[in-house]
């Protein structure tokens, strides 16, 4: 690998702006392309970093050479430009949702174990150094073991967020804040506290013009008997994300909104125990594209694996597998039950029809 990553964009959305300047913060990285089916958004991001702009990813790859290729379209194209993108030997970024399905990500995972490239996905919330931290004094047990676990994504998008043709349907934006939002705290809370086992959910739709629900609940029994409750709502006014997980040596937490700082971690000792959490040593590192996009560049060109992988992120999609399962058939659901021939592994929708489904999420 060279000491400058080549990279290139496709899709040139608001997200894709994120990724750009992130790279670019690196002061390590090129930008070689943009793509995007709407060549003057290509145009213009490719402008604002010394790039050349196309029309389709099939383009881009014919015109250049990049080491990644960061994928910002809506997730609904995610896994067929991924597939191509390995197809053609190169690495690639998604963001997140990765995929719109378990069907989907075995897909990709097929097509990345016949390619050169490999596959990475975007959830910043583990790069934190707060996070960091966290998940090494779990692991190792300083601050006891997990027993209670309390994860909410209280967000607030109003109807006309919804007015993009993509947003709000199963084919272009794939579920709701379960899949689009709260997605970057379950796969927090499941980075930190392990493999989960069986899921109760519920999932209605109050208010917002989609196809899908805007408020879903969760009760979670992890594998290591560790309980959770989790809840995604796109209704919240006053937004929050928010994890506590309670050990049996005190309350571990974190309240913030769209990325946390150290500060906002606090670890509360349980009577007559010690302050296993302290203050931070390190850096102060918020989580963000540029924590965790810097550390993927870092382990590209020192030939490192990058430990945000699709395989890793595998558990977090079958937890929203699961959610929508048991929301849209009133039963509980195992993990281990999510394996090819299960209705919702092909869909997350389980393959209902429209109406059935008004019909499941009406309160």
């Amino acid at each position: 690998m060279t000491a400058n990553l080549k990279v290139a964009v496709v899709g040139a959305g608001g997200i894709s702006r994120r990724h750009a300047e992130a790279f670019a913060s690196t002061g390590r990285t090129t930008l070689v392309g943009v793509a995007d089916i709407v060549t003057a958004n290509a145009q213009a991001l490719a402008e604002e970093h010394g790039a050349k702009a196309f029309g389709s990813v099939t383009e881009l790859l014919a015109a250049v050479d990049p080491d990644l290729v960061s994928v910002t379209t809506p997730p609904g194209s995610h896994a067929e430009i991924a597939i191509e993108v390995l197809a053609a030997g190169k690495s690639v970024l998604l963001e997140k949702p990765p995929v719109l399905s378990l069907a989907e990500m075995d897909a990709v995972a097929e097509a990345e174990r016949a390619s050169e490239g490999s596959v990475y996905v975007v959830f910043q919330h583990r790069h934190g150094s707060g996070a960091v931290r966290a998940a090494e004094l779990l692991a190792g047990g300083a601050l006891g073991a997990p027993q209670v676990a309390v994860c909410e994504t209280l967000w607030f998008r109003p109807r006309p967020y919804f007015d993009p043709e993509w947003r709000g349907t199963w084919v272009g934006e794939g579920g709701g804040p379960t899949l689009g939002h709260g997605i970057h705290q379950i796969d927090l809370l499941l980075h930190l506290l392990g493999p989960w086992r069986t899921i109760n959910a519920t999932a209605v739709r109050l208010d917002r013009p989609v196809e899908f629900e805007d408020v879903s609940m969760a009760s979670v029994i992890f594998e290591s008997n560790a309980v959770a409750s989790v809840i995604n709502s796109l209704l919240s006014p006053q937004e929050l994300s928010r994890i506590r997980i309670d050990t049996t040596g005190g309350s571990l937490e974190v309240n913030h909104l769209y990325g946390y700082k150290d500060a906002d971690w606090k670890f509360t000792p349980a009577p007559d125990a010690a302050d296993t959490w302290g203050p931070s040593a390190g850096e102060d590192v918020a989580s963000s594209h540029e924590a965790q996009l810097g550390r993927l560049v870092d382990d590209l060109l020192t030939g490192q694996t990058h430990a945000t992988t699709l395989a890793s992120t595998r558990p977090t999609m079958e937890f929203v597998t699961a959610l929508y399962a048991s929301a849209l058939t009133d039963q509980s659901v195992r993990r281990a039950d999510l394996v090819p021939g299960h209705p919702f592994y092909q869909a997350l929708n389980g393959g209902l029809d429209q109406t059935k489904l008004t019909e499941a999420f009406a309160p």
